[in-house]
């Protein structure tokens, strides 16, 4: 479900990613970050590999969300919901987990560009859910 707008790409309700910029360009594992606008990015880790994260503001963003997003921009590596009120559902996570791509809220995506395997970062609310539902 779309946030502000209710068309694809979904955009910032502010019309910009400057936090999420910030905090990626803070970030002692990021090399570099270029934008390739409407909230896609290009962002090359200190360890050297590309990561093309798609930013979005859904209200609630599932598998039908991320099979849109795929569809209509290709490959991803990362999607990351660019809102405090928002949010992805556990199919959703799970689905892209399965698929190797990661979907974090902005705070998460920090924890798990530590990892090389970051598409299955897991905070420990996701990791307590998770054991008891499978």
């Amino acid at each position: 479900m779309a946030a502000r707008n209710e068309n694809f790409p979904w955009t910032s309700h502010y019309g910009h990613y400057r936090y999420f910029e910030g905090q990626m360009n803070r970030h002692g594992k990021v090399a570099s970050l270029i934008s390739q606008g409407d909230g896609l990015y290009e962002l090359t880790r200190t360890q050297g590999d590309r990561l093309r994260v798609f930013i979005c503001e859904c209200y609630a963003f599932g598998v039908a969300e991320y099979i849109e997003t795929v569809d209509r921009i290709g490959e991803i590596n990362v999607i990351v919901i660019n809102s405090m009120w928002c949010g992805y559902t556990p199919d959703a996570k799970s689905y892209c987990r399965e698929s190797k791509v990661g979907l974090f809220k902005v705070g998460e995506f920090m924890g798990a560009l530590h990892h090389t395997d970051y598409w299955l970062y897991l905070t420990e609310e996701e990791k307590e859910y998770f054991e008891k539902h499978g």
